[in-house]
């Protein structure tokens, strides 16, 4: 069967498992962490939930952070790279289940969101390594896209069908948020964790192409003492990866740009809801993105290969200050929102494709794949603790929501001017 998709999208049975696997966990996120996750907080603990959603994804990117680059030199020896994969997976899918029990309270799923969130970001870090073994240089765009944009696809259409447990109470609820179901009353908080747990079913079953045809074909030789000698290239690396000027600019830019894109993600819903945004018009919205940024990831990786990586991550930059401004409108004029929606669909993942191929295209060295996207992990995850923690900041001490999103702009003229320095490699055969 997936060798068949694969034909059919003209892609090996490989890259196809590879690709399945973003449609895998993009479900979890769109549901959980974009949609249900921050209107949960706000429900239960009686707050604001972006406070609560905001110091959460600080805590857990700060966790992966500091874990990601140890795990990721391990991992570059033969076969630890499933296995790690693996583990992260498993704590991922764990926390997700905990996660849509309908009876925890607000600090209880607080901490189980950051453990959720650790095995799903460290999962990640193994996959994006992954995507050297199961393509060439020459497809790394067209691959990277394509997981981003099946994602998106892939993602919205259980999406639609898992979200209408709660669809249906928030239309038809009334003021209790309560609908009767014959001797059965199905409550807002009830049908949360339904939909919550729907979404961690797709991504545990659309585990399994990757878990089985995805091969580690890079990787270190068997040597004695695994452990040292991973600490010991970890700090040698570490120790010189400023000669290597390329890698640890674009990490710098990245750092700085992404942080951007990470915190619309995470904090939009919580955010808009703040602002005064509807429940159903924010669901509404993150279909439309979803529903655009399916073909807009994809021409994003044909553009990059027809005018360049570094041109179009500066379209990705300048569509996010954009995004920034409308965003900060957003009490003003709640009708933006719909807007907003439609260019973050634009941008969304074309800019994080691209960079993730870009990235992989700086590695000076195929079989290091796992520690460099350890490294590449430290400034994608680090940079999602700048962003919410400064919209968090702000959102306490002001209580203005509107104005938060603007501290945002700085950090998109530093990724953008550190960008500039950039060298981008030479181009391969576009396959």
């Amino acid at each position: 069967m997936i060798k068949y998709l694969g034909d059919k999208l003209g892609f090996s049975k490989e890259e196809t498992s590879w690709i399945l696997y973003d449609v895998a966990n993009s479900e979890f996120i769109l549901m959980t962490t974009t949609v249900i996750f921050p209107l949960m907080m706000s429900y239960i603990s009686k707050v604001q939930g972006s406070i609560y959603v905001g110091w959460a994804n600080t805590i857990y990117a700060l966790i992966l952070a500091l874990i990601a680059p140890v795990l990721g030199t391990i991992a570059d020896y033969r076969g630890y790279k499933k296995k790690f994969f693996l583990l992260f997976l498993t704590l991922g899918l764990a926390g997700a289940f905990v996660l849509a029990l309908p009876f925890i309270n607000d600090f209880q799923a607080f901490l189980i969101y950051i453990v959720t969130m650790v095995g799903y970001g460290g999962a990640n870090v193994f996959y994006d390594a992954f995507l050297v073994d199961v393509t060439s240089e020459a497809r790394l765009n067209k691959i990277s896209s394509a997981g981003y944009g099946w994602g998106y696809i892939g993602s919205v259409v259980p999406f639609l069908l898992f979200i209408i447990p709660f669809g249906a109470v928030t239309l038809f609820g009334g003021d209790l948020l309560s609908l009767p179901l014959g001797g059965f009353t199905l409550t807002y908080r009830l049908a949360m964790s339904i939909s919550m747990a729907l979404a961690a079913l797709w991504w545990f079953g659309f585990s399994f192409p990757m878990l089985k045809n995805v091969k580690q074909r890079y990787f270190r030789p068997d040597e004695d003492h695994v452990i040292k000698k991973s600490f010991e290239r970890l700090y040698n690396t570490f120790k010189n990866i400023q000669n290597q000027k390329n890698v640890f600019l674009f990490c710098l830019a990245y750092f700085f740009y992404i942080d951007v894109v990470n915190s619309v993600i995470k904090m939009a819903v919580a955010l808009a809801t703040d602002m005064g945004i509807s429940p159903v018009a924010s669901l509404g919205v993150i279909i439309v993105v979803q529903f655009v940024a399916f073909p807009s990831a994809l021409l994003y990786g044909h553009l990059a290969n027809r005018v360049g990586d570094k041109k179009m991550l500066f379209v990705g930059i300048f569509g996010y200050f954009v995004v920034v401004l409308v965003g900060s409108r957003l009490g003003h004029n709640p009708g933006l929102i719909w807007v907003l929606g439609f260019i973050v669909g634009l941008l969304q993942g074309g800019i994080q494709a691209i960079s993730r191929s870009f990235f992989a295209k700086l590695i000076p060295d195929k079989k290091d794949s796992s520690e460099y996207f350890g490294f590449f992990s430290i400034f994608s995850k680090f940079s999602a603790i700048l962003g919410p923690l400064s919209i968090s900041i702000v959102v306490t001490v002001t209580k203005n929501p509107s104005q938060s999103i603007l501290a945002l702009i700085p950090l998109l003229v530093i990724g953008g001017s550190i960008l500039v320095f950039v060298k981008e490699p030479e181009n391969s055969e576009v396959q």
